[in-house]
């Protein structure tokens, strides 16, 4: 059955409908290589410039100006124990530019200010299917851009705060190549504002960080008609700790709560509808060691972290992946280079003709980033 484009965004991706269509993914998690490397594990670490997208206390680290770009590659496949499915018009792989940053410290008295701004996609909203009789695509993504600042309060205690201007596009086609139905194109626009405030407790060789993103309500716009939706977003409390085991080897772990049961829908005039989502907590955990090679700093980087997505496969439980990583990098002198890999996937069983069936997605995502150092 031909794929229809839903109006709303996330109405397309009810993947427990076997939709086929790639979930958004609402584990809002931050940017950076070193971080992603990590299992995310970053909002009682966040030391450079991605702390803007983690826990903007973590600026207040910074001693020098700084700037980043990141860039991620995402491959795209499913599977299934459904007799002659076919996974070769599902899989896909695409590039985009994932954050970029600069942060300036200037310092008051004893204490460290750090001011910065980052652009960074939100949400991917890629997907792409090209069968025989007709083909979709989806581009475009959800980004925001965040001025942020962090200030050290004292040697142990530093406080942040950013402010995010959400703004994107997606633009969806779907050709016939059977001459039965026309072909689709449809436009939509997204919208919105939130804050972020964070703060970092160092204690000995304990790091604990803490952050509340305040709620949105992200409006949707179809380009070219007089219609619109908005869809509540939830706060967002999370908590971080790290940990120097050693002197090279650093262990941390996150836990994030999003309360999306409580998201509603309200088109245009009318009142608002509950989406019956589940709330997404997510644990993240990581770790890092620094190797020496000379004078440069090579570190080496694990991670895992469960996915929890908005819905409940048949069988009435929340579907939740898990997401494998790993990292390394190079660090010499002024420049830091970095790559991070994950291995994501979603794994449940749907009920149809009469059989119970295995379903599963699978991402494979490359992080690519440098971070520049100046006057160091």
């Amino acid at each position: 059955m031909k794929l229809k484009f839903i109006f709303v965004i996330i109405l397309t991706l009810l993947i427990v409908d076997l939709s086929y269509a790639q979930e958004a993914d609402f584990n809002f998690i931050g940017a950076g290589a070193r971080a992603r490397g990590m299992g995310g594990a970053f909002i009682g670490l966040a030391d450079d410039a991605t702390a803007m997208s983690w826990n903007p206390a973590g600026l207040a680290k910074l001693e020098t100006p700084e700037a980043s770009v990141v860039g991620m590659i995402t491959n795209y496949g499913v599977s299934s124990d459904i007799d002659e499915f076919d996974e070769e018009p599902y899989k896909s792989s695409h590039a985009n530019l994932n954050f970029i940053s600069g942060a300036v410290p200037l310092n008051i008295g004893a204490r460290n200010l750090v001011a910065g701004v980052a652009y960074q996609q939100i949400m991917d909203l890629y997907y792409k299917y090209d069968g025989e009789d007709y083909t979709d695509e989806r581009t475009g993504g959800i980004y925001a851009i965040t001025p942020a600042i962090g200030v050290q309060l004292s040697p142990t205690f530093s406080l942040g705060a950013s402010f995010n201007i959400y703004t994107g596009k997606t633009e969806y086609t779907s050709e016939d190549l059977t001459g039965e139905w026309d072909d689709e194109s449809y436009e939509y626009s997204y919208s919105a504002t939130n804050f972020n405030v964070g703060a970092l407790f160092d204690y000995d060789k304990f790091r604990l960080g803490a952050v509340f993103k305040t709620g949105f309500d992200l409006k949707e716009e179809y380009e070219g008609r007089d219609f619109s939706a908005e869809i509540s977003m939830p706060n967002i409390l999370g908590f971080g700790v790290s940990y120097l085991a050693t002197e090279n080897l650093t262990l941390a772990a996150d836990y994030e709560m999003r309360s999306f049961s409580e998201s509603e829908i309200t088109y245009e005039d009318s009142e608002p509808d509950t989406l019956g989502w589940e709330d997404i907590n997510q644990l993240r955990v990581g770790a890092e060691y620094l190797m020496m090679s000379g004078d440069n700093i090579i570190p080496l980087r694990l991670g895992f972290a469960t996915t929890p997505s908005l819905y409940k496969d048949d069988q009435g439980d929340q579907i939740t992946g898990y997401n494998l990583t790993a990292g390394v990098g190079i660090i010499m002198g002024n420049i830091n280079l970095d790559l991070g890999i994950e291995y994501n996937q979603y794994s449940y069983e749907f009920e149809g003709w009469d059989e119970t069936y295995e379903y599963s997605e699978n991402y494979l995502r490359f992080i690519i980033a440098g971070v520049f150092h100046f006057n160091k």
